[in-house]
Protein backbone atom coordinates (compact mmCIF):
# COMPACT_ATOMS: atom_id res chain seq x y z
CA UNK A 1 0.00 0.00 0.00
CA UNK A 2 1.44 3.34 -0.97
CA UNK A 3 1.70 6.27 1.41
CA UNK A 4 -0.90 8.14 -0.63
CA UNK A 5 -3.48 5.37 -0.04
CA UNK A 6 -3.10 5.37 3.71
CA UNK A 7 -4.58 7.97 6.10
CA UNK A 8 -1.59 9.04 8.21
CA UNK A 9 -3.96 10.05 11.04
CA UNK A 10 -5.56 6.59 11.40
CA UNK A 11 -3.30 3.60 12.00
CA UNK A 12 -4.37 0.36 10.39
CA UNK A 13 -6.23 -1.77 12.91
CA UNK A 14 -7.38 -4.27 10.34
CA UNK A 15 -6.35 -4.83 6.83
CA UNK A 16 -8.51 -2.47 4.67
CA UNK A 17 -10.91 -4.48 2.47
CA UNK A 18 -10.33 -4.27 -1.20
CA UNK A 19 -13.05 -4.61 -3.83
CA UNK A 20 -12.55 -4.20 -7.52
CA UNK A 21 -9.30 -2.39 -6.91
CA UNK A 22 -10.82 0.06 -4.41
CA UNK A 23 -9.35 0.15 -0.92
CA UNK A 24 -11.36 1.20 2.21
CA UNK A 25 -9.35 3.37 4.56
CA UNK A 26 -9.81 3.17 8.33
CA UNK A 27 -10.06 6.77 9.57
CA UNK A 28 -11.10 8.19 12.92
CA UNK A 29 -14.24 10.40 12.75
CA UNK A 30 -13.83 14.12 13.30
CA UNK A 31 -13.43 14.89 16.97
CA UNK A 32 -16.48 17.21 16.93
CA UNK A 33 -18.68 14.29 15.83
CA UNK A 34 -17.40 12.21 18.72
CA UNK A 35 -18.24 14.96 21.21
CA UNK A 36 -21.75 15.37 19.75
CA UNK A 37 -22.35 11.62 19.95
CA UNK A 38 -21.30 11.50 23.60
CA UNK A 39 -23.44 14.56 24.35
CA UNK A 40 -26.53 12.88 22.81
CA UNK A 41 -25.90 9.71 24.82
CA UNK A 42 -25.69 11.74 28.01
CA UNK A 43 -28.91 13.63 27.12
CA UNK A 44 -30.72 10.34 26.45
CA UNK A 45 -29.71 8.99 29.86
CA UNK A 46 -30.83 12.25 31.50
CA UNK A 47 -34.25 12.09 29.79
CA UNK A 48 -34.72 8.50 30.96
CA UNK A 49 -34.12 9.61 34.53
CA UNK A 50 -35.89 12.98 34.48
CA UNK A 51 -39.15 12.10 32.67
CA UNK A 52 -41.55 9.11 32.48
CA UNK A 53 -39.90 6.72 30.09
CA UNK A 54 -39.09 3.23 31.37
CA UNK A 55 -41.95 0.67 31.38
CA UNK A 56 -42.46 -0.98 34.75
CA UNK A 57 -44.88 -3.44 36.33
CA UNK A 58 -46.95 -0.65 37.86
CA UNK A 59 -46.63 1.63 34.84
CA UNK A 60 -43.84 3.77 33.43
CA UNK A 61 -41.35 5.35 35.79
CA UNK A 62 -42.45 8.76 36.98
CA UNK A 63 -39.18 10.63 36.50
CA UNK A 64 -37.50 12.86 39.05
CA UNK A 65 -39.60 15.90 38.01
CA UNK A 66 -42.96 14.11 38.31
CA UNK A 67 -44.01 15.55 34.94
CA UNK A 68 -46.80 13.99 32.85
CA UNK A 69 -48.57 15.02 29.66
CA UNK A 70 -51.97 14.51 31.35
CA UNK A 71 -51.13 16.99 34.09
CA UNK A 72 -49.80 19.39 31.48
CA UNK A 73 -53.05 19.14 29.52
CA UNK A 74 -55.18 19.62 32.62
CA UNK A 75 -53.19 22.71 33.52
CA UNK A 76 -53.58 24.11 29.99
CA UNK A 77 -57.33 23.58 30.13
CA UNK A 78 -57.57 25.30 33.49
CA UNK A 79 -55.60 28.27 32.21
CA UNK A 80 -57.74 28.48 29.08
CA UNK A 81 -60.95 28.36 31.11
CA UNK A 82 -59.66 31.02 33.47
CA UNK A 83 -58.83 33.24 30.50
CA UNK A 84 -62.18 32.65 28.76
CA UNK A 85 -64.24 35.77 28.15
CA UNK A 86 -67.23 36.46 30.36
CA UNK A 87 -69.71 35.65 27.57
CA UNK A 88 -68.24 32.15 27.22
CA UNK A 89 -68.84 31.49 30.91
CA UNK A 90 -72.36 32.92 30.65
CA UNK A 91 -73.13 30.66 27.70
CA UNK A 92 -71.83 27.59 29.54
CA UNK A 93 -74.04 28.37 32.55
CA UNK A 94 -77.19 29.17 30.53
CA UNK A 95 -79.79 26.69 29.31
CA UNK A 96 -80.36 26.42 25.57
CA UNK A 97 -83.64 28.31 25.89
CA UNK A 98 -81.92 31.10 27.84
CA UNK A 99 -79.14 31.27 25.25
CA UNK A 100 -81.66 31.65 22.44
CA UNK A 101 -83.58 34.34 24.32
CA UNK A 102 -80.48 36.44 25.09
CA UNK A 103 -79.35 38.35 21.93
CA UNK A 104 -75.71 38.45 23.04
CA UNK A 105 -75.56 34.75 23.90
CA UNK A 106 -77.41 33.82 20.72
CA UNK A 107 -74.99 35.83 18.57
CA UNK A 108 -72.04 34.24 20.39
CA UNK A 109 -73.40 30.72 19.84
CA UNK A 110 -74.24 31.33 16.19
CA UNK A 111 -70.74 32.69 15.53
CA UNK A 112 -69.17 29.69 17.25
CA UNK A 113 -71.51 27.17 15.64
CA UNK A 114 -70.84 28.46 12.13
CA UNK A 115 -67.35 26.93 11.94
CA UNK A 116 -68.48 23.59 13.39
CA UNK A 117 -71.41 23.53 10.95
CA UNK A 118 -69.19 24.08 7.92
CA UNK A 119 -66.85 21.26 8.90
CA UNK A 120 -69.28 18.65 10.22
CA UNK A 121 -72.79 19.30 8.85
CA UNK A 122 -72.74 21.37 5.67
CA UNK A 123 -71.42 18.54 3.43
CA UNK A 124 -74.77 16.75 3.90
CA UNK A 125 -77.31 19.40 4.90
CA UNK A 126 -75.89 22.18 2.75
CA UNK A 127 -74.30 25.43 3.88
CA UNK A 128 -77.75 26.98 4.37
CA UNK A 129 -79.33 23.91 6.02
CA UNK A 130 -81.80 23.38 3.16
CA UNK A 131 -80.70 19.75 2.71
CA UNK A 132 -81.18 17.64 -0.40
CA UNK A 133 -82.59 14.23 -1.32
CA UNK A 134 -81.84 11.91 1.60
CA UNK A 135 -80.58 14.72 3.86
CA UNK A 136 -83.22 16.62 5.88
CA UNK A 137 -84.08 20.26 5.40
CA UNK A 138 -83.38 21.94 8.74
CA UNK A 139 -85.09 25.20 7.85
CA UNK A 140 -88.64 23.86 8.31
CA UNK A 141 -90.61 22.48 11.25
CA UNK A 142 -90.89 18.93 9.97
CA UNK A 143 -88.38 17.08 12.17
CA UNK A 144 -88.28 13.28 12.34
CA UNK A 145 -86.92 13.16 15.89
CA UNK A 146 -88.10 16.51 17.18
CA UNK A 147 -86.87 20.06 16.67
CA UNK A 148 -86.77 21.30 20.26
CA UNK A 149 -83.34 22.34 21.56
CA UNK A 150 -83.14 19.26 23.76
CA UNK A 151 -84.18 16.90 20.94
CA UNK A 152 -81.62 18.37 18.54
CA UNK A 153 -78.93 18.17 21.20
CA UNK A 154 -79.76 14.50 21.76
CA UNK A 155 -79.68 13.73 18.04
CA UNK A 156 -76.28 15.39 17.70
CA UNK A 157 -74.96 13.34 20.61
CA UNK A 158 -76.10 9.88 19.51
CA UNK A 159 -76.61 10.22 15.76
CA UNK A 160 -79.03 8.21 13.66
CA UNK A 161 -78.37 4.53 12.98
CA UNK A 162 -74.72 5.17 13.78
CA UNK A 163 -72.68 1.94 14.22
CA UNK A 164 -70.90 1.66 17.54
CA UNK A 165 -73.25 4.04 19.37
CA UNK A 166 -75.51 1.96 21.59
CA UNK A 167 -78.03 4.77 22.16
CA UNK A 168 -78.19 6.01 18.59
CA UNK A 169 -81.62 6.93 17.26
CA UNK A 170 -82.99 4.01 15.27
CA UNK A 171 -86.13 3.58 13.23
CA UNK A 172 -86.73 0.66 10.91
CA UNK A 173 -89.26 0.61 8.11
CA UNK A 174 -89.77 -2.82 6.50
CA UNK A 175 -88.89 -3.32 2.86
CA UNK A 176 -92.45 -4.39 2.06
CA UNK A 177 -91.74 -5.42 -1.50
CA UNK A 178 -88.21 -6.76 -1.26
CA UNK A 179 -89.14 -8.77 1.84
CA UNK A 180 -92.21 -10.13 0.01
CA UNK A 181 -94.59 -8.74 2.61
CA UNK A 182 -96.67 -7.07 -0.10
CA UNK A 183 -96.99 -7.81 -3.79
CA UNK A 184 -96.53 -5.22 -6.52
CA UNK A 185 -100.24 -4.27 -6.96
CA UNK A 186 -100.58 -3.73 -3.19
CA UNK A 187 -97.50 -1.49 -3.14
CA UNK A 188 -98.79 0.49 -6.11
CA UNK A 189 -102.15 1.00 -4.38
CA UNK A 190 -100.32 2.04 -1.20
CA UNK A 191 -98.37 4.63 -3.19
CA UNK A 192 -101.62 6.21 -4.39
CA UNK A 193 -103.03 6.24 -0.85
CA UNK A 194 -99.91 7.94 0.51
CA UNK A 195 -100.07 10.54 -2.25
CA UNK A 196 -103.72 11.14 -1.35
CA UNK A 197 -102.74 11.74 2.30
CA UNK A 198 -100.31 14.45 1.21
CA UNK A 199 -102.81 16.11 -1.10
CA UNK A 200 -101.00 15.20 -4.30
CA UNK A 201 -102.57 14.12 -7.57
CA UNK A 202 -103.53 10.45 -7.24
CA UNK A 203 -105.67 7.63 -8.58
CA UNK A 204 -108.71 7.72 -6.28
CA UNK A 205 -109.75 4.11 -6.91
CA UNK A 206 -106.23 2.79 -6.27
CA UNK A 207 -105.92 4.98 -3.17
CA UNK A 208 -109.11 3.47 -1.81
CA UNK A 209 -107.73 -0.02 -2.37
CA UNK A 210 -104.57 1.00 -0.57
CA UNK A 211 -106.39 2.37 2.48
CA UNK A 212 -106.79 -0.98 4.30
CA UNK A 213 -103.19 -1.89 3.46
CA UNK A 214 -102.03 1.40 4.99
CA UNK A 215 -104.19 0.86 8.07
CA UNK A 216 -102.69 -2.58 8.62
CA UNK A 217 -99.06 -1.98 7.73
CA UNK A 218 -98.30 1.72 8.18
CA UNK A 219 -100.70 3.51 10.53
CA UNK A 220 -99.08 2.18 13.71
CA UNK A 221 -95.98 4.30 13.00
CA UNK A 222 -97.10 7.04 10.61
CA UNK A 223 -100.51 7.61 12.18
CA UNK A 224 -103.98 7.01 10.82
CA UNK A 225 -103.93 10.24 8.82
CA UNK A 226 -100.20 10.27 8.12
CA UNK A 227 -99.39 12.71 10.93
CA UNK A 228 -96.11 10.90 11.77
CA UNK A 229 -94.58 10.04 15.13
CA UNK A 230 -91.36 11.59 16.44
CA UNK A 231 -91.02 8.90 19.07
CA UNK A 232 -90.34 6.36 16.32
CA UNK A 233 -88.71 8.76 13.87
CA UNK A 234 -91.65 8.08 11.52
CA UNK A 235 -92.08 10.98 9.06
CA UNK A 236 -95.29 12.91 8.51
CA UNK A 237 -96.96 11.84 5.26
CA UNK A 238 -99.70 14.45 5.20
CA UNK A 239 -97.58 17.40 4.05
CA UNK A 240 -95.35 18.25 1.10
CA UNK A 241 -92.04 17.63 2.87
CA UNK A 242 -90.40 14.47 1.53
CA UNK A 243 -86.94 13.35 2.55
CA UNK A 244 -86.50 11.06 -0.46
CA UNK A 245 -89.04 12.68 -2.77
CA UNK A 246 -92.82 12.44 -3.11
CA UNK A 247 -93.08 11.36 -6.73
CA UNK A 248 -94.69 8.03 -7.53
CA UNK A 249 -91.32 6.47 -8.31
CA UNK A 250 -89.70 7.79 -5.13
CA UNK A 251 -92.56 6.69 -2.86
CA UNK A 252 -92.71 3.30 -4.58
CA UNK A 253 -88.98 2.75 -4.02
CA UNK A 254 -89.28 3.76 -0.38
CA UNK A 255 -92.13 1.31 0.25
CA UNK A 256 -90.59 -1.48 -1.79
CA UNK A 257 -86.98 -1.30 -0.53
CA UNK A 258 -87.19 0.92 2.60
CA UNK A 259 -84.63 3.61 3.48
CA UNK A 260 -81.91 3.71 6.10
CA UNK A 261 -80.14 7.06 6.21
CA UNK A 262 -77.26 7.51 8.64
CA UNK A 263 -76.04 10.49 10.64
CA UNK A 264 -72.81 10.39 12.70
CA UNK A 265 -72.87 10.54 16.47
CA UNK A 266 -70.96 13.69 17.44
CA UNK A 267 -70.94 13.09 21.19
CA UNK A 268 -67.41 11.67 21.07
CA UNK A 269 -66.22 14.00 18.32
CA UNK A 270 -67.23 17.45 19.49
CA UNK A 271 -67.14 19.11 22.88
CA UNK A 272 -70.38 19.75 24.73
CA UNK A 273 -69.84 23.48 24.25
CA UNK A 274 -69.60 23.03 20.48
CA UNK A 275 -72.70 20.82 20.36
CA UNK A 276 -74.70 23.44 22.28
CA UNK A 277 -73.54 26.13 19.87
CA UNK A 278 -74.58 23.92 16.95
CA UNK A 279 -78.08 23.55 18.44
CA UNK A 280 -78.52 27.32 18.57
CA UNK A 281 -76.98 27.71 15.11
CA UNK A 282 -79.29 25.10 13.54
CA UNK A 283 -82.37 26.67 15.08
CA UNK A 284 -81.24 30.06 13.79
CA UNK A 285 -82.09 28.77 10.30
CA UNK A 286 -85.73 29.22 11.28
CA UNK A 287 -86.67 25.56 11.69
CA UNK A 288 -87.18 23.49 14.80
CA UNK A 289 -90.11 23.59 17.16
Amino acid sequence: MSAAEKDPNAPERHGPPTFDGIRELDSNPPRLWTYLFLLCCGAAVWLLVAYPAIPWFSGATGGVFGWSSRNELAGSVERAEAAAPDIARRFAAASLEEAEADPALRAYAVAGGHAAWGQNCAPCHGKDGAGTAGFPNLRDRDWLWGGTPEAIQRTLHVGIRWPGEAETRTSLMPAFGAAKMLDRPAVQALVEHVRALSGQEHDAAAAERGAPVYAEQCASCHGERGEGNQEFGAPRLSDDSWLYGGSRDAVYKTIWSSRSGVMPAFGNRLSEDTIRKLVVYVRAFGGGE
